[in-house]
């Protein structure tokens, strides 16, 4: 189950943050068994591999569409439900810049 889409996809525009939360995606006991290799679990491997690719191809896409730079980006899952969020920080007050009249 590696690789799944989201089922819903909901993005918010707060001041100078993007929230992106990604519902009905895989669990963890979903979508990587919890194996070990040389101490590490194959789940936090992939997570960290994932994270900075996710990051590295984020970052310039979102800076092009919205004009701005991202300063970071932070991510957390809700382990009851398996939905994921990431907060992108922007070096400049994207909602006063394109939401308001």
């Amino acid at each position: 189950m590696i690789g799944e889409h989201p089922q819903e996809v909901e993005v918010r525009v707060i001041k100078n943050h993007i929230v992106i939360i990604a519902k009905g995606t895989p669990t963890i006991e979903h979508s990587i068994s919890v194996h070990t290799i040389r101490g590490r679990s194959i789940h936090q491997t992939i997570v960290e591999m994932d994270r900075d690719r996710l990051q590295a191809l984020l970052k310039p896409k979102v800076a092009a569409i919205v004009g701005c730079r991202v300063t970071s980006i932070q991510s957390d899952i809700c382990i009851g439900t398996g939905e994921k969020m990431e907060l992108i920080h922007l070096d400049c007050d994207i909602e006063h810049k394109y939401m308001h009249d």
